[in-house]
């Protein structure tokens, strides 16, 4: 056995003296000391200091119910109502005699909706305390939000005759008599609450807010200047004075107010941001990049309000002044939130959806309320197709910044994609009631209505919306489609006139016009004729000429349709539609062979020619060729990585063969889409793809997306049809599959969609 060194002896016979004093206090009386300090500090306001010492009280005591009380009021005072609630409700079950603990626990209960928990613990309450004012109170205003309003009176009549110089109960009173529309004892009470308590801001502020409220502006004036002088000290009543200037149209008034209050109150940044706001919202760059700053020079570190400054900039379009300033703030503060998020705007400005989202996730992960941040991904997961997880994000950003009308916009805008018109609609009005110069939110709302089945409704908003803004053609060409739904049609064949006078270009109007004047009796040639005219209009419109050639094919007139395509191919190359209609033409005119001979001639010069490869494999596909055309679209692609009408014929054939590597046809129809996120065609290919995979509710997005820009092309409604049946919503699927075929075109697919309407009509 080792021998202890003589030398240690001594230190580790002490050791045991040493360590007894620790190992023999009290725990109870540990803990009372911990607490008894938390008191001390709490008086010296060291709030901090005194939550660290609470804590270790309940560390050594989790039912000390006065710990857990202190804890919780701390908690409050610092603007932490989740955690405040968590203690106060720990210490009201422990020890049920705290009446304040209970009181402020049903008080936290009525705030997170929970009436019922609410009602249940103020009735304990009153039946223990049935003279008690702050419980009296409590009942009265469960009472009051119940709509028992003669209940509520008696308690709150009681409350006052109890202890008549709480302003609260007279609050409560004044509220009761406004739900009941007795307007002069409404504001009797309010004033009698400011009599008892004439120190209290509060007091005067929920009577300022009630005139605000009923338009009683005057008075509202009169007192907010009344807060001003009694209150010289705040900036509160500065801020409320300005928004009534703002609530009726003073601005001047508003702005000199609230610059009056940054003068006095130089260090509030809060105030600061407000008046940014002011003149951000009246679209006043200059003053608003000035009043930046301002902010930026009386901070003490001005990085984050930089950031605002670079986002405002990007806003504003100002992109190379919001590019350098985000630059200057990442080469310092590289992990800078607000820099970091207007780099991934940059990145969706580019259409490099992915790059933002890799941006973007780490700012949602570190900063989960963080609206805007949810915002931006919503927004590129929009654009990459993922239309769930969009709606995840909005959701996500309208739960912690419930009042911006960007994001009730987005979210309504991607419903209405969705084909969900009902929530769509809810969601426009939303965002036009927060904003009501919001013309995109009208417009979603009344295409909501349109492409929900009540175009007499939608109508009536445009009407309203044409008259306000004559000059916007978004508007007026959807005004043209409700008419049109509404069977107006002299009404909507003047509005699509009217489109095309200032836009020559609107190939929608055109084809709208034709659709109408067909059916007024115009004859094919004259309708050709017409079409003509509008092109010499607009010689480099694409969409006028591939319609143009649509309407010769359908006349037989081959070396017409060829030649008009072929102009349409050289405007715009990209267009995938152009390769096909070529070579269903050159078909019809047993000319394939010809042309292929033609390309590979072309080819042999410049083997990296992606028309030439195009062309050959959209006339290979034409012939039944898959196989040879899969080659020609893969050759076009090594050629050319990010070509479109390449990337979205290949993803279709992968995606129509027996056993299909649907992996590798999303990926192509994704970077189609990523190059034309608004092209129709393209979009009904990715919805093809997703409806392959069964991912329903993505197909149906995409269908919907193809129908929104191509209402008169009944192949995207079919296809629209398909995918709401998967999804289970069989009335819209044969809403859908109706409207197809109503028309009588003929389109591919079309025996199997007549066949599909029997079937479902017998379901």
């Amino acid at each position: 056995m080792q021998r202890i060194p003589a030398l240690f002896l001594p230190v580790l016979l002490l050791l045991p003296l040493v360590l007894l004093p620790g190992c023999s206090k009290d725990p109870a009386q540990e803990k009372l000391d911990h607490y008894n300090k938390a008191l001390a500090l709490i008086q010296k306001e060291d709030t901090r200091a005194a939550i660290l010492e609470l804590r270790n009280a309940i560390q050594l005591d989790p039912k000390y119910a006065d710990a857990r009380y202190q804890l919780g009021l701390l908690y409050l005072k610092t603007g932490d109502p989740k955690k405040a609630f968590g203690e106060l409700q720990r210490a009201a079950s422990l020890d049920p005699k705290n009446v304040d603990a209970r009181l402020k626990t049903a008080e936290f209960m009525l705030m997170g909706r929970d009436r019922e928990g609410a009602r249940k613990q103020a009735a304990s309450l009153l039946s223990e305390h049935p003279d008690n004012v702050d419980v009296l109170a409590l009942n009265a205003n469960i009472e009051l939000l119940d709509g028992n309003f003669d209940k509520a009176g008696e308690l709150i009549d009681k409350a006052i005759s109890l202890d008549d110089k709480k302003a609260r109960l007279y609050t409560i009173r004044a509220r009761l008599k406004a739900a009941r529309k007795d307007m002069a004892a409404a504001e009797a009470n309010f004033l009698k609450a400011i009599e008892v308590e004439p120190d209290k801001l509060v007091n005067y502020q929920i009577l300022f807010s009630f005139y605000q409220s009923r338009k009683m502006r005057d008075k509202a004036e009169k007192l907010g200047q009344t807060m001003i002088d009694k209150f010289p000290d705040q900036a509160a009543p500065r801020v409320q004075l300005a928004s009534l200037f703002i609530q009726s149209g003073e601005r001047d008034r508003a702005e000199q107010i609230l610059k009056e209050a940054v003068a006095k109150f130089p260090d509030n940044q809060r105030l600061r941001m407000l008046l940014i706001g002011f003149y951000r919202d009246g679209r006043q760059f200059d003053k608003a990049e000035q009043a930046f700053q301002e902010a930026i020079a009386k901070a003490e570190d001005p990085t984050d309000l930089k950031a605002n400054l670079a986002n405002f900039y990007f806003d504003w379009n100002k992109f190379d002044k919001a590019r350098k300033l985000m630059d200057e703030i990442l080469a310092k503060s590289p992990k800078n939130g607000g820099a970091t998020l207007l780099k991934a705007k940059f990145l969706l400005k580019d259409h490099k959806n992915q790059e933002a989202l890799e941006l973007v996730e780490p700012l949602v992960r570190d900063y989960p309320r963080w609206a805007e941040a949810h915002f931006i991904k919503a927004l590129a997961l929009m654009n990459t197709g993922e239309f769930k997880l969009a709606q995840n994000s909005l959701n996500e950003a309208i739960k912690h910044n419930p009042r911006n009308d960007r994001y009730h916009l987005a979210l309504a805008s991607l419903l209405l994609q969705g084909r969900s018109f009902e929530e769509a609609r809810r969601e426009a009005a939303i965002s036009l009631k927060l904003n009501p110069r919001n013309l995109k939110a009208a417009l979603i709302l009344a295409k909501s209505f349109l492409f929900g089945g009540e175009p007499d409704k939608a109508v009536d908003i445009l009407n309203q919306m044409h008259d306000k803004v004559p000059d916007n053609l978004e508007i007026t060409g959807t005004l043209g489609l409700a008419c049109m739904g509404s069977g107006k049609l002299d009404r909507a064949d003047a509005l699509f006139k009217q489109v095309l006078e200032k836009n020559p270009g609107n190939t929608l109007a055109l084809l709208s016009l034709v659709r109408i004047e067909k059916k007024q009796g115009k004859s094919m040639d004259e309708l050709i004729a017409m079409v003509k005219q509008q092109i010499d209009k607009a010689p480099d419109s694409a969409g006028h000429l591939i319609l143009l050639g649509t309407m010769l094919m359908g006349e037989k007139k081959y070396d017409q349709a060829l030649e008009v395509i072929g102009r349409a191919q050289k405007i715009n190359p990209q267009n995938p539609r152009t390769y096909g209609m070529r070579a269903a033409i050159l078909r019809k005119m047993n000319k394939g062979g010809d042309a292929i001979a033609e390309y590979r001639k072309l080819l042999a010069k410049d083997p990296k020619n992606v028309q030439a490869l195009m062309g050959i494999g959209t006339l290979l596909e034409q012939q039944g060729d898959s196989k040879g055309a899969m080659a020609q679209y893969r050759a076009a692609l090594e050629a050319r990585p990010d070509f479109a009408p390449a990337a979205n014929n290949l993803a279709w054939l992968i995606a129509e063969q027996p056993q299909p590597d649907l992996g590798e046809a999303l990926r192509l129809a994704m970077i189609a889409q990523e190059q034309f996120p608004d092209e129709p065609h393209i979009a009904d290919t990715l919805g093809w793809v997703h409806l392959k995979r069964k991912s329903y509710g993505l197909a149906r997005s995409q269908f919907a997306l193809a129908v929104d820009k191509a209402p008169n092309q009944p192949v995207f409604r079919y296809h629209l049809a398909l995918a709401l049946k998967g999804e289970g919503k069989d009335q819209e699927a044969r809403k859908e599959l109706e409207a197809a075929l109503a028309g009588g075109e003929d389109f591919q697919g079309r025996a199997e969609a007549e066949k599909l309407l029997k079937e479902w009509k017998k379901q």
